[in-house]
């Protein structure tokens, strides 16, 4: 697929296109594609006055950023100056940005074009995108189904052809899930590497969690992830790429230690596997090598523990049996933590990189909760191939192990379902060795 965002860049710094002509024909797909709902703040008359200018720039001869011509967006939890910042919480639905976060910060001195903000669930707390402010957001190709949550969206948007990339975070799945139900791609770096600023209603309580919530980007290509991250990211904090057309030695997991899959996305998800194994060496994990069950159990002590802190008390009763207020148990659970990084770091010691499924099944028909308690919200189980699965084991009980290690992932989409529902994995790389994982990964997309 080719690059929409770099060939704009191109064409608008070398060969006369005006960049306003390019945010006139996407806001015209913005109208058109309204009632998929996913860019659900933007000011069209500051849009068009920030696109003269720089186009004013370019006719002066003066030097504009690495991202002029890039037209993207930003999550609704995401600051952005002068626009509604939300994050679908009912409470902030009149909150005006005051000043842009760092990320966007970043963006704007790169000349980028920031089109507008795209819909999430309220707090980032579902796999699903719907709110009482802004309503549900829908797939791209499929209006009936969902596209995804949290950064679900910048998903959407982005496979329209509304925006070249969305900015957005995720802690349990919320870039990755999106991406693989969308069929675009989707990368979340190790921590703090793409700085976290100015979360509506604020980052988790504590460095550990804080960690784990990382900023992320989609795109509709490689090429776009990886020209992005690298005016993102603080490469200081990163390893230089060592990786030179070297053997790749990758690991999967077929069930992640007992998930189910669904039989189309086994089905893609094999041949997938089976196609790498022609051209690198591919070896099925054991158990003993990474614990993905222990993983998943971690993370949610931790984000547990993390939320009784602000659940009201009564709450936290009826969550006793998930939960505990004890210090002790919090801090048990973070030297698991660690426990399970240092498991995968000596897992990368053999293999380059580590592939696994994203959730249970491609993209679903949307589905209403049963209830919410807080901003959680609680549904009835899912029916996967005729048998039951919970909604949290579907659609987290894959990224979550890679959420508690705050590992590099990316999300590249592998095939369809027998009704063309897009199917991707993950390719899960080492803490801090994001340089690599890139130039890995552009390696098995075009040789697959």
């Amino acid at each position: 697929m080719e690059s929409t965002m770099l060939k704009n860049i191109d064409t608008v710094k070398n060969k006369g296109i005006k960049l306003e002509t390019i945010l006139k024909d996407r806001l015209i797909l913005l109208e058109k594609y309204k009632t998929y709902n996913s860019v659900v703040a933007y000011n069209e008359t500051e849009l068009l006055s920030q696109a003269m200018k720089i186009d004013g720039k370019i006719q002066a001869g003066k030097s504009v950023g690495k991202l002029c011509g890039a037209i993207i967006t930003i999550k609704d939890n995401l600051d952005v100056k002068g626009l509604p910042s939300t994050g679908g919480i009912e409470k902030f639905k009149n909150s005006i940005a005051s000043e842009d976060c760092s990320v966007v910060k970043n963006l704007k001195s790169e000349d980028a074009i920031i089109l507008g903000k795209t819909n999430m669930p309220a707090a980032a707390m579902d796999m699903q995108t719907f709110n009482a402010i802004y309503g549900r957001t829908n797939h791209p190709d499929f209006p009936e189904y969902t596209c995804g949550g949290s950064s679900g969206g910048g998903a959407t948007s982005i496979k329209l052809g509304i925006s070249d990339a969305d900015i957005g975070n995720d802690f349990m799945g919320s870039i990755r899930v999106p991406a693989h139900f969308c069929g675009i791609y989707g990368m979340i770096g190790t921590d703090k590497v793409i700085p976290l600023e100015n979360i509506v209603g604020g980052k988790p309580y504590g460095s550990t969690m804080s960690n784990i919530l990382r900023i992320g980007i989609q795109a509709k290509t490689l090429e776009d992830i990886d020209f992005l991250f690298n005016v993102l990211a603080n490469k200081s904090m990163l390893f230089p790429s060592t990786y030179s057309n070297n053997p790749i030695k990758i690991i999967y997991t077929e069930n992640s230690s007992g998930l189910p899959l669904s039989e189309d996305y086994r089905y893609v998800y094999t041949e997938y596997i089976n196609k790498l194994k022609r051209n690198f060496q591919v070896k099925k994990i054991n158990q003993d090598e990474f614990d993905f069950s222990k993983a998943r159990d971690c993370f949610l002590k931790l984000i547990y523990g993390n939320m009784s802190i602000s659940l009201p008390p009564i709450i936290r009763f009826l969550l006793k049996w998930k939960m505990s207020s004890k210090l002790r148990d919090f801090l048990l659970s973070e030297e698991v933590r660690e426990k399970c990084i240092m498991q995968l770091d000596s897992l990368f010691d053999n293999y380059d990189i580590l592939i696994s499924p994203v959730t249970v099944t491609p993209a679903f028909k949307h589905k209403l909760p049963i209830k919410t308690r807080g901003y959680q919200v609680i549904y009835d189980d899912m029916l996967v191939d005729g048998k039951k699965v919970s909604y949290a084991t579907a659609n987290m009980g894959y990224t979550t192990p890679f959420s508690l290690t705050s590992s590099p992932v990316i999300v590249i989409p592998i095939g369809k379902s027998k009704e063309g529902l897009p199917i991707g994995v993950q390719i899960v790389g080492r803490r801090f060795h994001d340089l690599d994982l890139k130039k890995i990964v552009t390696v098995l997309d075009q040789n697959i």
